[in-house]
């Protein structure tokens, strides 16, 4: 429990970081401009290619994590 834990959390932060680093978000932003005499209004969405790409990359540094400590403990067993 505690070797899962740990590499869930390991994958979060390096891969979090990893992802910040590498894939290069920008905010997406659309502005209307006197839509009906009201002020304008930006409108923040979501970049959701960026969301996925960020949680392949924790997952896979995750799963590379927890083998990686697997195979250490089966070559300190033997």
């Amino acid at each position: 429990m505690k070797k899962g834990l740990l590499c869930v959390l390991c994958g979060l932060i390096f891969g979090g970081i990893i992802s910040y680093f590498t894939l290069d978000y920008q905010g997406q932003s659309t502005e209307y401009l006197n839509y009906y005499g009201e002020e304008s209004k930006i409108v923040h969405e979501l970049d959701f290619n960026f969301i996925s790409n960020s949680a392949a990359i924790i997952i896979g540094v995750t799963l590379v994590i927890f083998f990686t400590v697997s195979l250490l403990e089966k070559m300190v067993k033997k």
